[in-house]
C-alpha cells in the first residue's frame, strides 16, 4: 500500500494558481470622496434653529439677572406722580380760568336773594377752589333767618350758593303779638292768621326757658298729620306737657317726649274712637296704660 503523497515538503504538489483568498483584499480608493453641499432650505431651517436657540438662551439670561434698576424706576415713577398732582393742584387752585364770575343764590325765601348777592360780589374774581361754605357763613352770619349755607362750584366760573333758612315751628306771644320761632329759639318775623302753629303757653324768652325747650322737645316727637291741629301747647314740667286741639276742646296728655311712636300709634286709635266727643282728655303719657276722661 502507498503512503499518500505528504501535503508539505518535497513531496507537496505546488498549487497557487486556483486558491481563492478568504478575505479578498478590497482595492482602496486613492480620490477623497466629496461631500454634498447642503441646499438653501436645509440652511434656512439651521439658521431658524440657531436663531430661535439664542432668542431662548438670551431670555433664560435675563431671567437670571438680577434687576438692580427696579427699585429706581419705581422712585422716579412715584416723584414724577406726585410732581404732577402738585402742579394740577396749583393750576386748579391758582388759575384764573376758574375765577369766579358768576353767583347764584338757592332756596332764599325769607331773605332777600338780592341782599346775598350783594353781600357775595366780593367773591368775584376768587378762583372757585377756594371758596367754602365756612366763608359764606361768615358773610352771611348777620342773617338769623338762615340756618345753614353751602358752596357749590360750577366751573368753569360760576358759584351757586345753597340757603337752607330756619322753619317756623311754633308762636310764641311776646307784649300781645305773636311772633314765629324755630326749634332754636330764633325768632323768625310776625305770625300771620294763616300761620297754623302750635302757641306755647308762658314760653318765657324762647333763647333760654325751659318751659319752650320742653314745649318744642313734644312739638317734634308728635306726628307731623297732627301738628295743624294742635292749637296750644303748656308744658308745667318736663313730664306733664299737654296738647290743646283746636277741635271740640280736646287735648292730649303727652307725658314727656319718650316712645313717641307708641304713643302716636295709641292715640290714634283712641281719637278715631271718640273722635266727635267734646272735652274729652286723651292720656298718653303712659302709652301701655292709656285712658280717655
Amino acid at each position: 500500500m502507498k503512503r499518500p503523497p505528504a501535503r508539505t515538503g518535497k513531496g507537496a504538489s505546488k498549487r497557487t494558481g486556483n486558491v481563492v483568498p478568504l478575505f479578498p483584499k478590497v482595492a482602496k480608493d486613492t480620490k477623497p470622496k466629496q461631500k454634498a453641499k447642503p441646499s438653501r432650505e436645509v440652511l434656512r431651517k439651521e439658521s431658524n434653529r440657531l436663531a430661535v436657540h439664542e432668542k431662548n438662551a438670551r431670555k433664560s439670561v435675563a431671567r437670571l439677572k438680577p434687576r438692580v434698576n427696579f427699585g429706581r424706576r419705581v422712585l422716579v415713577s412715584v416723584v414724577a406722580s406726585i410732581v404732577t398732582l402738585v402742579i394740577l393742584v396749583v393750576v386748579a387752585v391758582l388759575s384764573p380760568l376758574l375765577a369766579v364770575r358768576e353767583i347764584e343764590v338757592v332756596g332764599a325765601n325769607r331773605v332777600s336773594a338780592a341782599a346775598i348777592l350783594k353781600d357775595l360780589n366780593s367773591l368775584k374774581g376768587k378762583p372757585l377752589p377756594q371758596i367754602t361754605s365756612e366763608e359764606l357763613a361768615g358773610k352771611l352770619s348777620k342773617y338769623q333767618l338762615i340756618d345753614s349755607v353751602s358752596a357749590v362750584a360750577l366751573p368753569p366760573s360760576k358759584l351757586r350758593v345753597v340757603v337752607v333758612e330756619r322753619t317756623a315751628i311754633a308762636i310764641v306771644n311776646i307784649n300781645g303779638n305773636d311772633y314765629l320761632y324755630d326749634a332754636a329759639g330764633v325768632q323768625l318775623g310776625r305770625a300771620a292768621n294763616s300761620d297754623h302753629l302750635p302757641t306755647i303757653e308762658q314760653a318765657g324768652n324762647p333763647g333760654s326757658s325751659k318751659t319752650f325747650n320742653q314745649a318744642i322737645a313734644v312739638i317734634l316727637s308728635i306726628p307731623v298729620d297732627l301738628l295743624p291741629r294742635v292749637q296750644s301747647v303748656s308744658a308745667r314740667s318736663k313730664d306733664n306737657v299737654v296738647l290743646h286741639l283746636r277741635t271740640y276742646g280736646q287735648k292730649i296728655l303727652w307725658g314727656d317726649p319718650s316712645d313717641p311712636a307708641l304713643k302716636a300709634k295709641v292715640l290714634s286709635a283712641l281719637m278715631n274712637h271718640y273722635a266727635k266727643h267734646y272735652g274729652r282728655t286723651f292720656d298718653v303719657s303712659a302709652p301701655n296704660q292709656p285712658s280717655v276722661y
